[in-house]
């Protein structure tokens, strides 16, 4: 997940960029991260998961991301445990286990508290769980898809 949509905001590589190149900017690059202040890096890593959550609902990639991995993600930056989080939210940590899984889906109560916790909107939460219900049905070999010409509806024949 991360990689894929890290280039997309950020840009790729060169192709033909050396792999002493790539050891020096990964060198510059850890040296700078050292010297940024632990908070100011998680909310970096914050701004980064909501980009990467906007990214997601406006591709057409066939991927599907759960909700869950972007809490999962955020869980991580700030260094949380799950069980703390769960109690947090008046969940048994089975339901948190389930809702990063994406056995369990967001309801407006968590997206809500989510959203305040982490500053990114609770619509945010729940429209990455429509699109990937949408998807989910969408993808459906079950899917009965009735086309009709809303006029034929509309008028008597």
């Amino acid at each position: 997940m991360k990689n894929k949509y890290f280039d997309q905001i950020l840009g790729k590589q060169r192709s033909d960029t050396t792999s002493e190149e790539k050891k020096l900017t990964k060198n510059i690059l850890d040296a700078y991260i050292k010297e940024i202040p632990k908070e100011q890096l998680a909310e970096n890593q914050r701004i980064g998961v909501k980009l990467q959550m906007k990214t997601y609902l406006q591709s057409d990639s066939k991927e599907t991301v759960l909700a869950g991995e972007f809490l999962n993600e955020l869980l991580t930056i700030y260094n949380i445990k799950k069980t703390k989080f769960a109690e947090f939210l008046e969940i048994e940590n089975a339901n948190l286990h389930a809702l990063l899984r994406g056995r369990r889906k967001f309801n407006s109560k968590i997206a809500t508290t989510v959203g305040d916790m982490f500053k990114i909107d609770p619509e945010l939460w729940m429209y990455i769980e429509a699109k990937n219900e949408l998807k989910k049905f969408n993808s459906s070999p079950k899917r009965k898809h009735k086309k009709v010409d809303v006029y034929e509806l509309s008028h008597d024949t």
